[in-house]
């Protein structure tokens, strides 16, 4: 099965993870998922740890020709994942606030959706594991408040082998579907 039929398989109203095998696989499926979801009536919020902002615009301008008004009109929001998870006394954040706040731009704007793509890399990074397992068990899509997310979870395959079995079960379990790429 193609990367788009993969994705394409994934619903607004689940939270669900993909284990890329490796950095590169990490961010040829951000590139995919961005090229996919240009053609489609959603708002989307990319959180990048491994792959610069600058880097991944310059990627997607090639692409796409809307880019700036896309940027512009909040359609398209990428924000670096230390900063959209921790604030400046590194304390984790709730990005469910964030969230919100496209839900309630997606209705202005008569989106159908909103698919959050995270890089859960800055948890690794930073050592805050015990943080990473929390937030993901605290993230329920489930409710009604986030029928309208689709929320996808990138992790590393050689990263997942610094958590124990019961972390690594705790993670997966928080997920709707766990695909590997």
């Amino acid at each position: 099965m193609s990367l788009e039929g993969l994705l394409a398989d994934f619903r607004f109203g689940e939270h669900n993870a993909v284990l890329c095998s490796s950095i590169t696989a990490l961010q040829h499926l951000l590139f995919e998922y961005c090229r996919v979801s240009l053609n489609s009536n959603e708002i989307l919020l990319i959180l990048t740890t491994y792959d610069s902002i600058a880097n991944l615009l310059k990627a997607l301008k090639v692409i796409d020709s809307k880019l700036n008004s896309r940027q512009k009109d909040g359609s398209l929001v990428i924000r670096d994942c230390a900063k959209a998870y921790f604030n400046l006394a590194d304390e984790l954040v709730d990005i469910l606030i964030m969230m919100r706040m496209l839900l309630q731009r997606k209705r202005k704007l008569g989106k159908d959706g909103l698919t959050v793509i995270c890089d859960m890399g800055i948890f690794f990074h930073k050592n805050r594991i015990v943080d990473l397992v929390s937030h993901e068990a605290r993230l329920s899509l489930g409710s009604s408040d986030f029928s309208e997310v689709r929320m996808i979870c990138c992790y590393v395959k050689p990263s997942l082998s610094l958590l124990t079995h019961q972390q690594s079960q705790q993670i997966l379990r928080a997920h709707t579907k766990t695909l590997g790429f």
